[in-house]
């Protein structure tokens, strides 16, 4: 199964909660308070996110992240490739040599699981959820 590393977990969250608050400017310190994540690592996620072109950023007493109009459609697995890379399907319940397991014990699961995932992450927007 391929996983989800905590920054692109933050981004996932990150980018659903500004694109649900488009007409606003989104603080940093109102994203860390919202998600309970540290403010510094959350820093170089969205830092990441503008430099992507996926959000602004506002410098100054005011200042804060915005969506970007033209991602605000964009889908989970979008946001997921651009921070990891195209996914890489694991099938095995070894890390170390996955062409060992002619007969896994898990039989299907491994790959329903991860098409299931994937399917999930390709139909869901950042604005078909509100937090």
């Amino acid at each position: 199964m391929f996983k989800l590393p905590e920054s692109t977990a933050i981004a996932l969250h990150s980018m659903t909660y500004i694109a649900n608050r488009e007409d606003k400017i989104i603080t940093l310190k109102e994203i860390a308070v919202k998600f309970n994540i540290s403010e510094h690592h959350l820093s170089k996620v969205l830092q990441r996110l503008v430099k992507e072109g996926l959000i602004k950023s506002a410098k100054g007493p005011k200042g804060g992240f915005s969506i970007v109009h033209e991602y605000k459609n964009i889908t989970f697995l979008e946001i997921y490739e651009m921070m990891e890379g195209k996914i890489k399907r694991q099938n095995c319940l070894f890390n170390s040599n996955p062409n060992s397991c002619y007969n896994c014990i898990m039989n299907n699961l491994i790959d329903d699981i991860n098409e299931k995932l994937v399917d999930f992450m390709k139909n869901r927007k950042i604005t078909d959820v509100v937090l």
